[in-house]
């Protein structure tokens, strides 16, 4: 009932075609379709390294009825992978301007790492990005927590159980005093697992996501208590429109999911091991 609670389905970490070691089938509309068709209603998008194609998969879930979290998968120099999303254009793009100072002045070569396009929301490929994204800033983990905060973004070090590029492998905890907003774990082991392997994660709000390079990866695991009418909410506050109100009111509702405040919550999903789910980086 409007005003009431209602339930979504999440992948928040999936990537697009920019990422050199993602398909080219994962363009921004063909994403939304398959998000679509399995029932996930949400999705973050978390190219490594970049937001180039933020923008135009916030148009193709605008269009497709998904909604979308815009944010980016920063490799700090410890070599760990973390997840920064953001509730407007405008900041994510900025930290993008500070992530690509901190990247090597290294070029791409698609010839070992693959293309690293940018799309519009259809597919259409307007450019390439230049610069080596498949690689690691010279950004420590508290930096990256730190000026993501302080843009007004949300921080998840991402697929924390994996043997590479993971919290767990590189440090083995969350360090005493760094305030991130969840853990995410890959689709290879359940939350009570994760209890079990690791009691600490006890103290944090967890996800679990797909880290799609491929179609047939997205899945929808993690569940976020939302309110009711939050597509309608959103469509009333902006017009329709991709960015303003209508993202800030889904950020709020995320953020008040991993806070567990005002009824809301986020919970994970758990069936067996699919064998064809992602474990690249």
């Amino acid at each position: 009932m409007p005003g009431g609670l209602g339930y979504l389905r999440a992948d928040l970490h999936i990537h697009t075609a920019l990422s050199p070691c993602a398909e080219s089938e994962m363009t921004p509309a063909a994403i939304m379709e398959e998000a679509r068709r399995k029932g996930v209603g949400l999705v973050g998008i978390t190219d490594h390294n970049s937001a180039e194609n933020a923008v135009a998969c916030l148009r193709a879930g605008a269009r497709s009825g998904v909604h979308v979290l815009p944010g980016m998968e920063v490799q700090t120099r410890e070599e760990i992978h973390v997840l920064t999303f953001f509730g407007s254009i405008e900041p994510l793009m900025d930290w993008q301007q500070e992530v690509y100072a901190h990247l090597p002045a290294e070029r791409n070569r698609e010839e070992f790492f693959g293309e690293q396009l940018i799309l519009d929301e259809e597919g259409g490929i307007t450019g390439k990005c230049s610069r080596l994204l498949l690689t690691s800033t010279d950004l420590s983990l508290a930096e990256v927590v730190r000026r993501t905060q302080e843009l007004g973004g949300l921080v998840i070090p991402a697929h924390i159980d994996r043997p590479s590029y993971s919290l767990i492998r590189n440090l083995g905890f969350v360090p005493p005093g760094l305030h991130v907003n969840a853990l995410e774990l890959s689709p290879h082991i359940s939350r009570d697992e994760a209890y079990t392997r690791f009691p600490w994660t006890r103290a944090f709000p967890l996800i679990t996501s797909s880290d799609a390079h491929r179609l047939r990866e997205i899945h929808g695991r993690t569940v976020l208590c939302i309110g009711d009418d939050l597509g309608g909410a959103i469509s009333r506050a902006t017009g329709g429109d991709i960015d303003g109100a209508g993202l800030a009111a889904l950020f709020g509702e995320f953020i008040l999911c991993l806070a567990s405040r005002a009824g809301r919550f986020v919970d994970t999903l758990w069936w067996e091991p699919m064998n064809h789910l992602n474990q690249s980086i």
